[in-house]
């Protein structure tokens, strides 16, 4: 996996963050991935593109991810990366990911296993 495919992939995450296309952004995931984010069940299958569709609805408008660092093995890479998310031109969130890479039959990359964790304290309340 050469560092250009990891951010092709991010590319299209962002972008569809940035036009409000929840397809666009489950499209970077392999069929079977599983997104492990902070505060809610682990989803799968459908449950992505509706979890995403859900950020989307809440007012997030966009999102940079960087990658930190990248190591593969045979067909699976770790990415390791830090994020922002946007509401309109305002950070809101920000922190680390992991994002465990699959080589599909066809030769590409996907994500199969997406996990984050805020460097904001949690709300009180």
């Amino acid at each position: 996996m050469s560092r250009s495919e990891i951010d092709a992939l991010n590319a299209t995450f962002m972008k569809g963050l940035e036009t409000g296309d929840a397809a666009m952004v489950a499209s970077v995931y392999a069929p079977d991935a599983r997104v492990m984010p902070p505060g809610a069940p682990v989803q799968t299958g459908p449950g992505i593109q509706a979890f995403w569709q859900g950020v989307m609805d809440s007012g997030v408008t966009g999102a940079v991810l960087k990658t930190t660092a990248l190591e593969e093995r045979d067909d699976l890479a770790v990415e390791e990366g830090h994020f922002e998310i946007h509401v309109g031109s305002d950070v809101v969130d920000d922190g680390s990911y992991v994002v465990v890479h699959r080589r599909m039959g066809d030769g590409s990359w996907r994500f199969a296993l997406d996990i984050w964790n805020s460097d904001r304290a949690p709300a009180t309340g």
